[in-house]
């Protein structure tokens, strides 16, 4: 438990750095939390500045923060299983509700998405093949994400252990994966209340 703990504060402080809030005042001298959509990501940040770099540069340091964080859980505690799945959940949870913004942060996609790529990336293609697939059916990003977040733990769940076994890490048990990965998909499910309730209200 001892493990599980300082594996959850250290992926959750790495996971609270909040770049897009830092990167958009740095270069723009904005509050992303008070402009746009007012989510803390790399899409806000985007259409916030209207520069592509700055959208591109935070989404790929969120992403980074979830695949740190994951190789320093599994580097100072020897690939054990709950460290690892501490670090998933902490970086994503961090990600998503900062310390530092009063817990006001990203929807967790990217940093949920780079503590995936560090454990089994297969799921992020899964995720990807999803989001494309029902984004083009909704014509919403965020009902895609939605859509994709939800399909990802009962496929998780139905798929065979051996196959399973297969494309995770083996310090995993199947199901200590599925409970890694349901946990990564609430915190960003969480996040995506407010922009579904707004798609269904249009």
């Amino acid at each position: 438990m001892g493990n599980y703990i300082v594996s959850f504060f250290i992926s959750y402080f790495i996971g609270s750095i909040p770049t897009a809030y830092l990167v958009v005042k740095g270069t723009s001298d904005v509050d992303i939390r008070n402009v746009g959509s007012g989510n803390v990501g790399g899409r806000n940040a985007l259409e916030v500045t209207g520069k592509k770099w700055i959208g591109v540069v935070v989404t790929i340091v969120d992403l980074l923060k979830g695949v740190v964080s994951v190789l320093i859980g599994a580097a100072m505690f020897d690939d054990a299983m709950a460290p690892v799945s501490a670090a998933m959940f902490g970086s994503v949870l961090g990600h998503c509700y900062p310390v530092w913004l009063k817990f006001h942060g990203g929807r967790g996609l990217a940093t949920g998405a780079g503590a995936l790529l560090a454990t089994s990336a297969v799921w992020v293609g899964l995720w990807l093949v999803f989001y494309f697939g029902f984004e083009k059916i909704t014509k919403n990003v965020h009902a895609s994400s939605v859509i994709a977040l939800v399909i990802l733990p009962p496929t998780m769940y139905f798929l065979p252990d051996q196959w399973l076994s297969m494309v995770i890490p083996g310090y995993f048990t199947p199901a200590g994966f599925f409970a890694a990965g349901s946990s990564i998909v609430a915190v960003c499910l969480s996040r995506h209340i407010e922009p579904i309730k707004e798609y269904f209200h249009e």
